[in-house]
């Protein structure tokens, strides 16, 4: 009896994490959770595994934060597996998950497990990009560093022509092909010490994602980048046929503005669902110069993105994500006191895009949660030693963050997800 209860103790951990959850699936264009549809309203918290860590980490601010994302009706959030290449450098994350190819940092890989076993018990599903198109976790540049053994090249140095010329080569670069199909499996292979539940048997885990924004990086590599994006979407489902597969694409904007190359890659039969991003600022369409004049012509382009995505996603039944939508605060402010009205406006647009109009948008994540930390140097680049928020180390700190106070936002979020779990109760009925 003892022996019997012993081993039932150590069982439980186990069971626990996966009674009651399914696998998040597709079946007939919608995303589907534990027997009903599965829409969400989320965020993107790509810094989660780096204050997961039990060294440098912060695990009870983790916790707190994910108390709060759960009060707000979160379900969903989309993350980094961890930063590739060590460097001092300001834009690129100090904190290597994988140090050099085939090598890694046992502290930020306890990091993501100890990450996911929270989520896990605030039965919150993660978004996992595998490789980054951009410098600031390494991704395509560092793996072509190590191939080509030169020194890792940043856009704010070398210059974007030069450093989109330089990461192009990625895809056709057979070095990093197998550097990267080497870290997939090992990854995808690997059994969380806190659950002791592989990766590939965890349904914390909603989708795979090959990589943050991946681009073809010039038009001549279109046919490469199409190429490239089949077949390690066809090696990760070989290893992983448990997960979703999604491609982490900004839609026409990330593939030399050619919807049908978007298309395209979104008909891979290893592909699961579509992804898109949206950025006013990015892409020029909000000037804050004009606020005003600017702002509804914002809306518009906004909508007819989202309209022209959604009926290619329906035309392959394959559901949409809106993985990334950020706004800055009123009048690009960077403090988390400033106020938030207009950002609060165009997220409201889009929820109700979602909930009413466009059935194809099968969940939301916006960039970025920032928690509780603090844009400490304002609209200056992150520094070591700063908190981690929700902008990237190379952009302006505060941009973009969702604070922990911004009471506003998260009320909106709140709202807005308890009114699809209404749609999700009616249609189970």
């Amino acid at each position: 009896m003892r022996k019997l209860l012993f081993f039932s103790l150590l069982l439980f951990p186990l069971i626990a994490f996966a009674k009651g959850h399914d696998f998040v699936t597709v079946q007939n264009g919608k995303l589907m959770h534990d027997g009903i549809p599965y829409r969400f309203i989320g965020v993107n918290y790509w810094y989660g595994p780096l204050i997961a860590a039990p060294h440098g980490g912060d695990r009870a601010r983790l916790k707190r934060e994910l108390d709060l994302l759960q009060k707000e009706g979160v379900t969903n959030v989309r993350s980094m597996v961890g930063v590739d290449g060590v460097s001092t450098y300001v834009a690129q994350l100090p904190f290597p998950l994988q140090k050099k190819p085939g090598v890694y940092d046992d502290n930020n890989l306890a990091g993501l497990d100890y990450f996911l076993a929270e989520l896990a018990k605030r039965h919150i599903t993660a978004v996992l990009f595998l490789n980054n198109n951009w410098e600031w976790t390494g991704g395509y540049a560092q793996y072509l560093a190590w191939a080509k053994n030169v020194p890792m090249m940043y856009p704010e140095v070398a210059g974007w022509d030069k450093f989109g010329k330089f990461i192009g080569q990625f895809y056709n670069n057979q070095t990093c092909t197998e550097m990267f199909n080497r870290y997939c499996k090992f990854i995808l292979g690997r059994t969380n010490q806190y659950t002791h539940i592989p990766y590939r048997d965890d349904p914390t885990i909603m989708a795979w994602e090959l990589a943050n924004e991946p681009r073809p990086d010039g038009q001549a590599n279109k046919g490469i980048y199409k190429q490239w994006i089949y077949s390690e979407a066809k090696y990760i489902k070989s290893i992983d046929s448990n997960h979703l597969l999604t491609t982490g694409t900004e839609g026409e904007k990330g593939t030399e503005n050619d919807i049908n190359l978007w298309k395209a890659i979104h008909e891979s039969p290893d592909i699961d669902y579509a992804t898109i991003h949206i950025w006013a600022k990015n892409w020029g369409w909000i000037d804050f110069a004009h606020f005003d004049s600017t702002y509804t012509t914002t809306v518009a382009n906004m909508k007819q993105y989202v309209y022209e995505h959604a009926k290619i996603a329906n035309e392959i039944h394959k559901p949409l994500v809106i993985e990334e939508i950020g706004f800055p605060r009123d009048k690009q402010q960077f403090s988390p006191k400033a106020t938030t009205v207009y950002r609060d406006r165009y997220f409201k647009t889009l929820f109700n895009l979602m909930l009413k109009g466009c059935p194809a948008v099968q969940g939301i994540n916006i960039w970025a949660f920032g928690g509780e930390g603090k844009a400490s140097n304002n609209q200056y680049q992150w520094k070591q030693g700063d908190e981690l928020i929700g902008d990237p180390p190379m952009e302006q700190q505060g941009l973009n963050s969702i604070f922990s106070t911004d009471v506003s936002t998260l009320n909106l979020i709140k709202q807005y997800n308890q009114k699809l779990s209404t749609t999700k109760s009616t249609n189970q009925k």
